[in-house]
């Protein structure tokens, strides 16, 4: 628990309110306008799964925003101003959405151009806004509030998409473009106002920069070698790609699956996030104390069964017709998810060396925006089997499976995966570090 009289229960709020804002913008984008896009308007799944993914495929650009802020706050600039411009552009890219891609059917090279200026917009708001807030979390809060504030964020970001995705449901029924068009208004202007309220005052002006001690730092051109030359670097890395890209796919699909395999509504298919969501916070709770009495591995091999074994049951829903077998599927998927993203984030945050944290952390990172980057391409796979066959049920059932079969495949790398033996490596690859070296945090 928190005071929220207290500076430090102030700061977790607003840092909350925040992530969530910006997380908003997402759910009606993943959990409608991808259904809309594929199912009423016959839309390519891949093209729309490109589009979907535009955050991660611009993700490197973290890096080059992050020095910028760096050079900015180091002569008294400041992170909140960053995160104000970030949500911006978030909020008004998912906003301004419906509009460009009705125009699609209309004029199809003005329609896509507008869409895809719209995305990359709200893509750079989402990369903006997520390492502006989380470079000023890291110099605010001590590594104790750091960790609880990150736990409490997540939270209430999936509570938060939750009650967004039942929201939405109980407003597309009926289906009409004019009811999304407003949606896509109201929800990212709520999460503007959110990130704006998040931002009041989370940052003090500061005329001069403070002045923080940087921890000794490995070079980046470690992070090749980091992996070249450690081989169970180079597995986990790997491992991470491949459970990563099977969970995430069916944030494209799961929508357009239930519009064109079982005749489910638009208000339906919006459930789905929800159903979800209320799993996935299930598990990512109660494995918490399951990661301590039985082991990262153990927990991430059960979390690995039943999300292999929803997406079993979601392919044969489709089969059999069963809307309440998709749907209780989602909800198992959901846990099987939450269990596996708790033992994952503990193991990664294991993955790790004390002179190289930030080096490898970073690496993970890799791993995780490529992953969710590449989801269009089993996309493109499943569309091309729907069209070789005339069934899209097989098309969508032959990327559940395979999903499924990397998931299962993902248990027998990680148990091959020994932090030891990758911590001895990399201690090994580590050259001298240079001492500490001054770098300007605005802490206000």
């Amino acid at each position: 628990m928190f005071d929220i009289r207290s500076s430090s229960g102030r700061r977790l709020l607003q840092f909350t309110l925040i992530h969530v804002g910006t997380a908003l913008t997402v759910v009606p984008v993943t959990s409608v306008l991808n259904r809309v896009m594929i199912a009423e308007m016959g839309l390519s799944s891949t093209l729309v799964a490109f589009l979907v993914t535009l955050p991660y495929l611009l993700s490197p650009l973290q890096i080059w925003f992050g020095a910028l802020m760096d050079r900015q706050t180091a002569v008294g600039g400041r992170f909140v101003t960053w995160i104000r411009l970030g949500g911006l552009m978030a909020a008004v890219g998912a906003s301004l959405m419906a509009f460009t891609v009705f125009l699609i059917p209309e004029s199809l090279f003005t329609g896509f151009a507008a869409t895809v200026v719209v995305f990359l917009v709200w893509g750079v708001g989402i990369n903006l806004s997520s390492v502006a807030y989380l470079a000023l979390l890291s110099a605010r809060a001590d590594p104790q509030e750091r960790s609880r504030t990150v736990g409490i964020m997540f939270t209430a970001m999936i509570a938060a998409s939750i009650g967004t995705g039942i929201f939405l449901s109980s407003q597309m029924e009926p289906y009409s473009q004019e009811r999304l068009g407003v949606l896509l208004l109201v929800v990212p202007a709520v999460a503007l106002v959110l990130v704006l309220l998040g931002a009041l005052h989370l940052e003090r002006p500061s005329g001069s920069p403070t002045v923080d001690m940087q921890p000794p730092q490995a070079p980046p051109g470690l992070l090749l070698r980091s992996l070249k030359d450690n081989p169970v670097a180079l597995r986990y890395f790997a491992y991470l790609m491949l459970v990563l890209l099977c969970i995430h796919t069916q944030d494209v699909l799961l929508e357009p699956f239930g519009a064109e395999v079982l005749g489910m509504s638009v208000s339906d298919t919006s459930r789905l996030v929800s159903i979800w969501g209320t799993g996935f916070l299930i598990t990512m709770l109660a494995g918490i104390p399951l990661v301590r009495r039985y082991g990262e591995r153990a927990v991430s091999g059960a979390g690995s069964c039943l999300a292999a074994a929803a997406f079993l049951l979601i392919s044969g829903s489709g089969l059999l017709g069963q809307t309440y077998l998709f749907m209780g599927s989602v909800l198992v998927l959901g846990l099987g998810g939450g269990l596996m993203t708790q033992s994952n984030l503990t193991f990664m945050l294991r993955m790790t060396v004390p002179r190289a944290r930030a080096l490898y952390i970073g690496t993970w990172s890799v791993a995780t925006f490529l992953a969710q980057a590449m989801i269009f391409v089993p996309v493109g796979l499943g569309e091309f089997i729907e069209l070789f066959s005339g069934s899209p049920w097989l098309g969508y059932a032959a990327v559940f499976l395979l999903e499924g079969a990397g998931i299962i495949g993902a248990i027998f790398m990680l148990r091959s995966i020994r932090i030891e033996s990758f911590q001895r490596k990399a201690n090994e690859q580590l050259p001298d570090l240079p001492a500490a070296e001054p770098v300007g945090v605005s802490l206000g």
